[in-house]
């Protein structure tokens, strides 16, 4: 069947931001986590210095440091903290060395592995925040990957767009547009960039690269666009003709969109939950990379060209129908929307032009398909441009 695209509307207007620029003045950018979490690992830091639990508060449970940078998974967690009063919880046990899972919290008290007591996680590290990336093995690869013919569409948005905004280095991004809607299944996701360039079946990693990734909610509702009440207002039920529109960046909410960079593995790996869809396109994700350092140019298609030669690639991947279809007619919110008309072909993976790509996913804890987690992976081939 014939459906509309994400596209562009408007007239573009560039708009010089400096937020990374204050950021980078205060040393990193702020890993910010949705839903409260703080398991978002960073860069490479140092490790602080044991910290000890204040009376009655819990505020510096056991395993976190004192001031420090946080650093790739619990490498860069403080000493074991010593307990405190009984408000302050047993003592917890220090995040696993090198980009391994959270330490476990005493009660009261704040796990290891994010940041230690007063200091700061480090901004964008792939390999931290206690998701481990599965092996590649039976992923997609050895052939370039495409870019997509609905592009970049009208619902990006780049980190230092909006000074006021939050950071959207992040690895959990769950979140919904409905705040009493049920979320939908959680979705771990774990992308590898390879150099196209490179022999050897495309096996060398590319480190460095700022991978954005978003998608719609469990319902269809994309973040950060329309205005509820509103002519620009999101009806994912019904068909797509415009509105909202790419300069209708009108709400800020930020669920289901996120930024980290690739580490030494060429690894990013993000918390959400599997994507719904809106009338007028298959289900789908969204991908742009760019090389660190990258600066907004406001509501642009982002090029080589308009970007510092910062831009590296832009695509969407999709998932096969016959592991999207049961997630969505045994799941809600999913499942209520499997009665429109449109369902059939939003699962189909077809449109044309599209690129083709389809992660590897599974589904693990579930109770005969209802719940658990899905594990999805995809690698993406692009010329790192160095």
């Amino acid at each position: 069947m014939s459906r509309n695209r994400d596209s562009n509307v408007g007239t573009p207007v560039a708009k010089a931001v400096s937020r990374r620029r204050i950021l980078e003045g205060l040393g990193a950018l702020a890993a910010t986590t949705a839903c409260g979490s703080t398991d978002d690992g960073g860069s490479l830091g140092t490790a602080g210095a044991p910290g000890t639990a204040g009376a009655n508060s819990g505020a510096a449970g056991a395993g976190a440091g004192a001031p420090g940078l946080g650093g790739a998974g619990g490498a860069a967690a403080g000493a074991p903290g010593s307990a405190g009063s009984a408000a302050a919880g047993a003592p917890g046990t220090a995040g696993a060395p090198a980009g391994g899972a959270p330490g476990t919290a005493g009660a009261g008290g704040t796990a290891a592995g994010g940041a230690g007591a007063g200091g700061t996680a480090g901004a964008g590290g792939g390999g931290g925040g206690g998701l481990t990336a599965p092996p590649f093995d039976m992923v997609p690869m050895c052939t370039a990957s495409k870019t997509d013919a609905a592009g970049q569409g009208p619902f990006f948005i780049h980190e230092l767009e909006k000074s006021d905004d939050i950071s959207l280095f992040r690895q959990d991004i769950r979140g919904q547009y409905n705040a009493t809607a049920m979320p939908g299944v959680e979705m771990h996701l774990h992308l590898r960039i390879l150099d196209a360039k490179s022999t050897s079946c495309n096996m060398v990693p590319v480190p460095d690269v700022d991978v954005y990734i978003w998608h719609t909610d469990a319902q269809g509702y994309y973040s950060g666009f329309g205005l509820k009440g509103t002519a620009t207002e999101q009806k994912p039920d019904t068909p797509y003709a415009g509105a909202p529109g790419q300069n209708d960046l009108q709400n800020t909410d930020r669920f289901c969109r996120g930024i980290q960079t690739t580490d030494a593995n060429g690894v990013v790996s993000f918390k959400s939950f599997f994507p719904g869809w809106y009338n007028g396109r298959d289900l789908h994700i969204h991908f742009v990379a760019f090389k660190k350092g990258s600066m907004s140019k406001g509501r642009v298609t982002y090029t080589n060209a308009n970007s510092d030669n910062k831009w590296l690639f832009t695509t969407q991947f999709y998932f096969d129908p016959t592991f999207s279809k049961p997630i969505h007619e045994k799941n809600e919110p999913y499942k209520a929307r499997t009665v429109l008309t449109a369902y059939a072909g939003a699962m189909a993976a077809d449109e044309a032009g599209n690129s083709n790509l389809r992660a590897k996913a599974t589904l693990a804890g579930d109770t005969a398909g209802v719940g658990g987690i899905v594990t999805a992976q995809m690698q993406i081939l692009l010329d790192p441009k160095a």
